[in-house]
C-alpha cells in the first residue's frame, strides 16, 4: 500500500498493481510463450519485455536498454531488419491501453509485462529528428507528457505492426 498526495492537505491511498491483480490474470491481453502479448480490444501486439531483454520461461532476462529517443528509433529499425518483422515504438495512445484497473507502481499488469521498469518509457509521438523533445509514459502511474529531452536515456517497448 502506498500513499499519494492528492491535494495540499490530503493523501489518497493507492494500491500497488501486484496487490490489485490476481495471479495469472492478464486482463485485456492474450499472452503467448514467444514473448508477445496481444490486446484483445485493439489488436496491438506488444513484446512483453523492455527492449534489450529476452523473454524466457515467463520472465524477462538481461538488461533493459535505456537510451536516447534517436537511439531507440535506430534500435527499432535494426531489430526489425534482423527479425524480419516490422517493429516500432508505441504511441502515447497505445501506451494508455496498457493501464490495468486500480493499478499503480506500476500502472500496468506485471502478469503481462513481468519486468517493467518504473521509468519514463519512450513513445513515438513527435519523434521527428528536428524536434528537441520527445513523448514518454511514466510507468509508475501512467502519466504522460511530451517534454522529455530526446537525449535523456529511457527504456522503451516494442510494438508489432
Amino acid at each position: 500500500m502506498a500513499w499519494a498526495l492528492a491535494a495540499c492537505d490530503r493523501y489518497v491511498e493507492s494500491t500497488a498493481c501486484a496487490d490489485a491483480t490476481q495471479a495469472g490474470a492478464t486482463g485485456d491481453f492474450v499472452v503467448s510463450d514467444d514473448g508477445v502479448a496481444q490486446n484483445r480490444i485493439t489488436g496491438t501486439r506488444w513484446f512483453r519485455c523492455s527492449a534489450g531483454q529476452r523473454y524466457v520461461g515467463g520472465v524477462c532476462r538481461g538488461q533493459a536498454l535505456e537510451v536516447s529517443l534517436d537511439e531507440a528509433l535506430a534500435y527499432v529499425e535494426e531489430f526489425s531488419d534482423a527479425s524480419g518483422r516490422r517493429w516500432r515504438l508505441p504511441t502515447l495512445a497505445e501506451m494508455d491501453t496498457l493501464a490495468a484497473p486500480k493499478c499503480e507502481n506500476p500502472y500496468l499488469n506485471r502478469n503481462v509485462f513481468p519486468d517493467v521498469l518504473i521509468a519514463n518509457y519512450w513513445a513515438s509521438n513527435d519523434a521527428k529528428k528536428n524536434f528537441p523533445l520527445g513523448c514518454v509514459t511514466y510507468t509508475y502511474n501512467g502519466n504522460q507528457h511530451c517534454r522529455q529531452h530526446r537525449e535523456e536515456p529511457g527504456p522503451f517497448f516494442l510494438v508489432l505492426n
